[in-house]
């Protein structure tokens, strides 16, 4: 299968792509070489570390605190100096037990329902917070990972994306992209002693991210909250703060 032009190819660091050049409904463009998305970080070898030298201040890391002790032993070099670890979910409780709790409420796969129940358990905070370390000036370049760079950074990309204007159908086909790269997770998995059971269509089945899922995650945030906006704003993100991110994440507009 061919690498899509999208995906910046590396040694091991999988889903590593830019979130750029999408335009807003006023016209505007996201800015290149600002925000990045990507899985996890154990794995990278030298070559990778020297790409995300050069190219990210930040690199804010969405796991459960189970996930990056859980990869320790498989670390091939120290964290980057760059990385914020901000866990999405509830660090007290194990992720094994959060994972069971959602996995019986929603079955193994991803579905809309199974995102929606995140802000109900203590993770619309943390997005908040999220979003608020974004519109920090002195992050960036910001690369954004989790476990798979799909799900939680997939939210948190979205709801970037919809503050500054962007359109759902096009954060949908940002989210889709990460099918690309099924197999780099797969291999990560199974590198830090955490193989995916099933067959290979098993596996991609439950790790797959189709566009339908987000377009319903985001029409059940405005359902239950009244807009991305609203949901972070009853969290405690200021307008300050919204006004900050499409600063940093879009181009200056040509003067009139």
């Amino acid at each position: 299968m061919t690498t899509p032009d999208y995906l910046i190819p590396m040694e091991a660091l999988h889903n590593l792509r830019a979130v750029q050049g999408y335009a807003t409904a006023s016209g505007a463009r996201m800015r290149d070489g600002r925000l990045y998305r990507a899985g996890a970080w154990e794995r990278t070898t030298e070559a990778d570390r020297a790409w995300l030298t050069a190219n990210v201040q930040t690199i804010l890391d969405l796991r459960h605190p189970d996930e990056v002790n859980g990869a320790v032993e498989y670390r091939l070099d120290d964290p980057p100096a760059s990385v914020v670890f901000h866990s999405i979910f509830r660090t007290e409780v194990p992720l094994a037990e959060f994972t069971a709790e959602l996995n019986g409420l929603h079955g193994n796969g991803i579905t809309a329902d199974r995102y929606l129940h995140y802000l109900k358990v203590g993770a619309a905070e943390r997005f908040a917070r999220g979003i608020e370390l974004l519109a920090e000036e002195d992050r960036y370049p910001v690369l954004i990972n989790c476990t798979a760079g799909k799900d939680r950074t997939g939210i948190l990309v979205a709801m970037a994306m919809e503050l500054i204007g962007v359109d759902d159908e096009t954060i949908a086909h940002e989210y889709e992209r990460s099918n690309a790269d099924i197999d780099g997770l797969i291999n990560y998995l199974r590198e830090v002693g955490r193989p995916p059971q099933g067959t290979r269509d098993e596996m991609v089945a439950r790790m797959e991210t189709p566009a339908e899922k987000m377009l319903g995650f985001l029409e059940g945030v405005r359902a239950e909250h009244g807009s991305v906006a609203d949901l972070l704003a009853s969290n405690g993100v200021s307008d300050d703060t919204f006004d900050r991110l499409k600063k940093h994440l879009l181009e200056d507009e040509p003067p009139s």
